[in-house]
């Protein structure tokens, strides 16, 4: 089955029932408002805009399974309705009393019916970030607690306390709480993106990107494998989360490779790591970079800029873990009969790059904002698809493309609308620059220890939480220490960011490998031990961009060009030392050497690339001499015409 066939079938608009066809009625309206208010911006008032937004996408949400003849509790069924009018009562509340509520000065403004539906606000949004994610359920209830009966916490951590009215002033009814940033960020960013997501799958450009993967990558050494990477790292700018990208692409790839040898659980791992790398490749990169850009006030062309060569190294250091492992196994390239030919592929489907091409092209070149960019890359992605018969749309996918678009962004919006009590919780009861202050005591203001502390905080804050929700809370956290020890802003958000999408592979939790497992038919322990260990020199990359701004094209060209060098060699390096081999056989002594010299091209400067160089180059040149003198061990005479 193809990935456009897999998300037709599983189409929303598929269902024969009548309620699920109003549902997919309301996502058609959505879509439209949604591109009016990219056009001409929010209906009357940006509160407006999202409580629209918020009505809409808590309907899709609660409803979903209604009228698909699936059994449900009737207890679930019941609160899901609930919510839905709940949600419904409160905006049409805050809208038809939206001058007075406008014009309030304070909390002790608020009528009793203010603070009913404010309050019934609150406990749909709840009810929301439950189903979606228990771990951030029980936070946002922390951060409730915290604010309203922090004042009787002693120390450090106590703070002057907030009534219940206050409470419900700031969360239901300005732009401090419910619809804060997250809100605003999935209405004014994501909700494009998504609609690109679904419109890429529509038009068969999954399909064309796997073929063409397999055409050019699939003959060589562990073939299925590399194709798996480049297709995931194609296919994952779109999708835009590494859950989505190991669902969609880990179908068809993780048996393909296990078909060509490959174990269960490495395949598996392969998957995890490339569909972790897609959601740092610009030009989409999730949600957590458009709230990146919220937070810090950095346009976000400038974020997908700084992320593109670190998000290229990545990918180098699993194209290289891959090739290493795949000759370590004596794999193969796929049988010719496997391999789709190039040019009738690329005659075929060449027409379904233009949209991603003219999305990078219009917010990097133009500098338009993503979702006007997005807009457009929509409408030409509809437009391209119809000019040939292989992508030519009916009318059932051409509504699958805002259907399942507008409802895959409510799923989002049921998450995403709970950062507010987080928010609440870390800035207005002062906490955020107290907690800067702890971590700057606990590792005495080094770098190193602060980034170390960093990745440690990633990982736990990471555990069983969406990318989007563990970047921010790392980014409320973490950045201002990061910031007050001298990493600079890009960076240190760039560096949070990325060790929050790497948290979704490592253990215990590991929630993307534990997608991949399943899929591969895997233990998902020894699936995420695997991608644990091939993603230890991504691992480094981060290092490398904090250490080296080059790297997020902040220099002189020569600098970045040079730095581009000693990074992708320090990365290669790093594979080697970790899988043992790096043309030849390393002894533990050469393995050491060789991550030594890769860990000095961390730090660009002419000194510690030349001893990094020196080492490098002095570990290869005794494994060749051993191998070729004493063991006989070369890579290439395991395995003769291994090609990259």
């Amino acid at each position: 089955m193809s990935t456009s066939e897999l998300t037709a079938e599983a189409a929303p608009t598929s269902s024969s029932g009548l309620f699920q066809k109003a549902l997919t009625c309301l996502a058609l309206l959505f879509s439209v408002y949604m591109i009016y208010a990219t056009l001409y911006g929010p209906y009357r008032t940006t509160l407006v805009h999202l409580a629209i937004f918020l009505a809409a996408s808590f309907t899709l949400y609660f409803l979903q399974n209604e009228g698909r003849g699936k059994s449900q509790p009737l207890l679930r069924r019941v609160v899901s309705w609930a919510c839905v009018i709940g949600t419904l009562a409160s905006v049409a509340h805050i809208l038809i009393d939206l001058d007075r509520i406008l014009a309030s000065w304070g909390a002790s403004y608020l009528t009793n019916a203010d603070l009913f539906f404010g309050a019934v606000l609150v406990l749909v949004v709840l009810e929301a970030a439950r189903r979606e994610s228990v771990g951030f359920f029980i936070l946002s209830v922390m951060g409730i607690l915290y604010i309203l009966f922090g004042n009787w916490l002693p120390g450090i951590l106590g703070h002057a306390g907030m009534d219940l009215r206050r409470f419900i002033y700031l969360t239901a009814y300005t732009q401090e709480g419910v619809f804060g940033f997250g809100l605003d960020v999935a209405a004014t960013y994501l909700f494009m993106f998504m609609l690109l997501s679904s419109a890429m799958a529509q038009t068969r450009t999954g399909d064309f990107i796997m073929n063409i993967c397999n055409a050019y990558f699939g003959r060589r050494v562990g073939g299925p494998a590399k194709s798996a990477v480049v297709a995931s790292a194609l296919l994952g700018t779109m999708v835009g989360s590494s859950i989505g990208n190991v669902a969609t692409t880990g179908t068809f790839t993780i048996p393909l490779m296990k078909a060509n040898g490959l174990p269960a659980h490495k395949a598996g791992a392969i998957e995890t790591v490339a569909s972790e790398g897609s959601q740092f490749l610009p030009p989409v990169m999730g949600a957590g970079a458009f709230i990146m850009a919220e937070m810090t006030g950095i346009p976000y062309a400038t974020i997908a800029l700084g992320a593109l060569l670190p998000a290229i190294l990545y990918f180098v250091s699993i194209f290289a873990v891959v090739h290493i492992e795949s000759v370590k196994l004596g794999l193969k390239g796929l049988d010719k009969s496997q391999i789709p030919d190039a040019r009738q592929v690329f005659k075929d489907g060449w027409h379904l790059l233009i949209p991603p091409a003219l999305l990078f092209y219009l917010m990097m070149g133009r500098g338009l904002s993503p979702s006007y960019a997005g807009m457009i890359a929509i409408l030409v992605s509809i437009a391209v698809a119809m000019m040939r018969a292989t992508s030519r749309l009916n009318v059932s996918r051409f509504i699958a493309i805002f259907d399942k678009g507008a409802r895959s962004t409510a799923s989002v919006a049921a998450l995403i609308a709970a950062i507010g009590f987080i928010q609440q919780a870390i800035v207005t009861t002062g906490l955020a620059p107290r907690l800067t202050e702890i971590l700057l005591m606990g590792t005495g203001g080094t770098m190193i220890l602060t980034l170390i502390l960093s990745v440690v905080a990633a990982t736990i804050l990471g555990m069983g939480m969406p990318t989007p929700i563990a970047y921010v809370l790392l980014a409320l956290f973490v950045a201002p220490a990061l910031e007050a020890v001298g990493v600079p802003t890009l960076a240190a958000h760039l560096f949070l960011f990325y060790f929050a999408i790497k948290s979704g592979s490592t253990p215990p939790v590991a929630v993307v490998a534990v997608v991949a497992a399943t899929i591969a038919e895997a233990d998902w322990w020894k699936t995420s031990v695997s991608a644990f260990q091939y993603s230890i020199p991504g691992f480094v990359v981060a290092f490398m961009f904090v250490y080296s701004p080059e790297l997020l094209f902040q220099g002189s060209w020569p600098d970045i060009a040079m730095a581009s060098v000693m990074a992708t060699v320090g990365t290669i390096a790093i594979a080697g030392a970790l899988l043992g081999h790096f043309g030849w056989r390393l002894s533990w002594p050469e393995r050491i050497a060789l991550g030594a010299g890769a860990i000095c091209l961390v730090y660009f400067g002419l000194f510690s690339d030349l001893v990094g160089l020196l080492l490098i180059a002095g570990s290869v040149l005794l494994a060749r001499y051993r191998a070729v003198h004493f063991t006989a061990g070369s890579i290439d005479h395991m395995n003769p015409g291994g090609k990259l």
